[in-house]
């Protein structure tokens, strides 16, 4: 919702004298007319050319009345201009919503208006009643677009953390067998695999998880991190981004068999979005709500430095240590060994 607010409406606002809630309802209005808009092809068609509502209809095969009042709403709210009649794409749609863009957010948007939409509805509830509804993936597995739209994030955040992840974290010298639990696309795996010739990896993830790639050096195999055994011993042990979607007393235990599937020497690698972040004003809202999201929809929550390094510690583990990632101000990478 990029509104220009003027300086006298900022300080009214940032002082109460103006109701601030008004603000969210209208950032509401706008997440929910941007995905009206990507899902329609709004924006894509505006990078173009500029064209009047009664054209861009056309163009798109959509109702015209009811374009031209959502070209007003996004228009309003910054996402797009009106020149002479005809709107056109603002610098922050271009950049941010257009399907050519390599910055592109809108699958993101599109993601994150579906959870609020839908699974939020209950959250005063979950509130209450101390339950969150926790149903994340089934309610995902019934939506194959939206799940299709999700894993592609992951796998999008997955290829611009990992080249970091294996600087930071290099494997001893010669054969290293290395186990990724919960590591779903193999992205971090591959990551490895491509840049030390001498590694070999295992992924662990659900079935419905579980990539299919065809690296020669990577296994595919299929179980349960609550309920199934871990089978032999590894020289580095990767836990990424998995640990915040359980409660902390299952994420504690699934550390400790990330503990004792680790030969001695051998380390366990866990990065996480942590609860303190040096990200700025807009981040940090987010991984707030990311924090509630997670309990509301998993059960889990963003975790603390100290919970994470708790966690390493009680598996056995010593010799901690921290890395904040340069690539995202709300990521750290923790190594403990065995």
């Amino acid at each position: 919702m990029p509104l220009d607010l003027p300086p006298d409406e900022v300080r009214a606002f940032a002082t109460g004298q103006a109701p601030a809630p008004l603000l969210d309802l209208v950032g509401a209005m706008a997440t929910h007319a941007v995905a009206a808009g990507l899902r329609t092809g709004v924006f894509d068609a505006l990078a173009e050319g500029p064209c009047t509502p009664a054209d861009l209809a056309a163009r798109l095969g959509a109702g015209t009345e009811g374009l031209a009042r959502l070209l007003d709403l996004l228009r309003a709210t910054g996402y797009v201009e009106l020149h002479d009649g005809r709107y056109a794409n603002s610098p922050t749609a271009t950049a941010w919503l257009c399907s050519a863009s390599p910055s592109s957010y809108g699958q993101v948007l599109l993601v994150w208006q579906s959870i609020l939409g839908d699974l939020w509805a209950d959250l005063p509830t979950a509130v209450q009643t101390g339950r969150p509804r926790g149903d994340f993936y089934p309610w995902l597995a019934e939506r194959p677009e939206l799940s299709a739209r999700f894993q592609d994030l992951q796998r999008g955040l997955a290829g611009w953390l990992a080249e970091e992840v294996v600087a930071l974290a290099p494997p001893p010298d010669g054969e290293v067998r290395l186990l990724d639990l919960g590591g779903g696309h193999g992205t971090y795996s591959a990551a490895f695999c491509r840049t030390h010739p001498q590694l070999s990896a295992t992924v662990v993830d659900l079935p419905g998880a579980l990539g299919d790639g065809d690296h020669e050096r990577i296994r595919w195999v299929a179980a349960d991190l609550t309920r199934d055994p871990i089978e032999g011993k590894h020289d580095m042990v990767l836990l990424c981004n998995v640990l915040h979607g359980f409660p902390a007393a299952q994420a504690a235990e699934i550390v400790a068999k990330a503990a004792g599937a680790t030969r001695p020497g051998g380390q366990v690698l866990v990065l996480e979005t942590i609860a303190e972040h040096r990200a700025g004003v807009a981040e940090g809202a987010f991984t707030a709500g990311f924090g509630l999201n997670l309990w509301h929809t998993q059960g889990g929550g963003v975790p603390s430095t100290r919970t994470v390094e708790g966690w390493l510690a009680d598996a056995g583990l010593g010799q901690i240590k921290r890395h904040d990632l340069s690539r995202s101000a709300t990521h750290s990478l923790f190594v403990g060994t065995r």
